[in-house]
């Protein structure tokens, strides 16, 4: 396995995949880069595309809903991604086409692969066997964040309770 395919199969929803069906993937994707402080995904414009980081460091932002006065942030950051740490982030725009649900920022200088969702959905369709493999990953990965997003909504719900009085 080359060096790309050995980073590639360090990525969560590419570990149950051999050498060959990670060359698979790795010939269906693009290779972007982006500058320091470049916004790679805006939160709210539609996306069809999966990042894996190859090189960099990410900022993932949230705007948020109620700003009270100039003062107030606009958005908060939820979480700084490293390639290091074999990340991709997008992964929902593999599914659907909807509005982006954070924007990315570049922190660092990033390279990163692209895979757009047609060619995800051709993958799939032509190697169902290896799409049985990334989609249960996939499955997996979105029941993750599901799960820490309930977390985070009873943490804020107490908070709020708590705050209020109540």
């Amino acid at each position: 396995m080359n060096r790309q395919c050995d980073f590639l199969h360090k990525i969560f929803l590419f570990q149950d995949l051999e050498g060959n069906e990670i060359q698979q993937v790795l010939n269906r994707t693009a290779s972007r880069e982006f500058s320091a402080g470049a916004a790679i995904l805006q939160e709210g414009e539609t996306g069809d595309s999966l990042f894996i980081m190859c090189h960099g460091e990410v900022e993932i932002t949230k705007a948020l809903t109620l700003v009270l006065d100039e003062d107030t942030p606009k958005e908060k950051v939820m979480i700084r991604l490293k390639a290091e740490d074999g990340v991709c982030f997008g992964e929902m725009a593999l599914l659907e086409n909807e509005a982006r649900s954070a924007t990315v920022t570049a922190r660092t200088d990033c390279s990163l692969l692209e895979l757009n969702q047609q060619e995800f959905l051709a993958l799939i369709r032509d190697h169902p066997q290896m799409g049985l493999k990334i989609l249960l990953r996939l499955a997996q990965l979105l029941s993750r964040h599901l799960r820490k997003s309930n977390q985070d909504v009873i943490k804020l719900t107490t908070a709020l309770a708590i705050a209020l009085g109540g």
